[in-house]
């Protein structure tokens, strides 16, 4: 996922209260802002809608202690 040119510090200091679960980011202008979170992207994405906020973008927080490598 890529926020055009959004400064990636403030989005990874956004993240670190969030460690393994997901979160609903709003993308306004060239940056972006946690609104929601949740153990699932179901739940994050519901709790967003119960905050009003309709077009958002779900994403998984993983571990910051792991590295992760997808199988291609």
């Amino acid at each position: 996922m890529k926020f055009r040119t959004m400064n990636q510090d403030k989005l990874l200091e956004q993240l670190k209260d969030y460690e393994d679960k997901w979160v609903a980011l709003l993308e306004q202008d060239d940056t972006a802002q946690v609104v929601a979170s949740g153990s699932d992207a179901f739940e994050a994405q519901q709790e967003a809608r119960s905050k009003g906020y309709e077009k958002v973008r779900l994403m998984k927080v993983w571990p910051f202690n792991a590295g992760y490598a997808p199988l291609a």
